[in-house]
């Protein structure tokens, strides 16, 4: 009997965060950037990693897709990619 390894496409992959101000759980594929139920705005994952924006056209670009963020740079608690 053989194993067949099935590669992973990045589009199955979904950003799963948890507001915690409302605790409303959001699924998108993009960063959130700001809760749906209670309006509340987020930073962006490893924001003191990244250039500090000086415009609110940069800042919107902080914001990764799923496929450029790694499980080990997500808050914990807060975040998870399945």
């Amino acid at each position: 009997m053989s194993m067949e390894l099935v590669p992973s496409k990045v589009e199955d992959k979904t950003i799963i965060k948890k507001c915690h101000i409302c605790g409303e759980i959001i699924e998108s594929f993009n960063e959130v950037e700001r809760c749906p139920s209670c309006k509340k705005p987020f930073l962006p994952c490893q924001y003191f990693g990244k250039v500090h924006a000086k415009n609110t056209s940069e800042f919107k670009q902080l914001f990764s897709h799923v496929s450029e963020l790694h499980e080990d740079e997500l808050i914990k608690g807060l975040y998870t990619i399945w």
